[in-house]
């Protein structure tokens, strides 16, 4: 059984949503965190994942805040989106299927997914390193994220469809 950490500087978890019914709008969460465990055959086991609401950035500082307000996030009561692994089987170790429970402003849902996992390397610094690719969609009124407003066209404001796209690395300490 070894531990990984879920190296933030090269992990990114972005999302798309449809913006009046027109284009998408796309952000991203800067902070990403967690650990993955895997077994002696090196495939993953466990995932425990955490994404820091207060990093959200859609390169618009109104709708950011917006986004953390109580009509969205309610980053300052929830401070945290988590995701725990239930079920993370893979045949090959590279092509996984993980079911897990997503939570976000205290409401915890099922999900699952597939993700597509890179053989680990050794880094030029001394660490074990591997990487995930992974998408998903979430309808967001399922974890409380109400707010919009419809238009005459019969749109919303805010879609409710929530495309989450996660691409992560993830680092092992060499042994002692």
């Amino acid at each position: 059984m070894a531990n990984w950490t879920i190296d933030t500087a090269h992990t990114e978890t972005a999302f798309a949503v449809k913006h009046m019914g027109l284009s998408n709008v796309r952000g991203n969460f800067e902070t990403t965190k967690g650990t993955v465990t895997t077994d002696e055959s090196g495939k993953i086991t466990a995932i425990d994942a955490i994404i820091e609401v207060g990093s959200i950035t859609t390169r618009n500082g109104d709708r950011d805040n917006h986004l953390k307000s109580a009509d969205f996030f309610d980053a300052e009561k929830f401070p945290e989106v988590h995701f725990v692994s239930t079920s993370v089987t893979s045949e090959d170790g590279e092509d996984y299927a993980i079911e897990g429970e997503l939570t976000i402003k205290g409401i915890t849902k099922p999900i699952s997914f597939d993700a597509e996992v890179g053989a680990p390397i050794d880094d030029p610094y001394g660490l074990k390193r591997s990487g995930a690719s992974l998408s998903f969609s979430i309808d967001r009124r399922d974890f409380g994220l109400t707010w919009s407003q419809a238009l005459a066209n019969g749109s919303l404001v805010v879609g409710n469809k929530i495309k989450i796209t996660v691409d992560a690395e993830i680092t092992q300490s060499p042994a002692a």
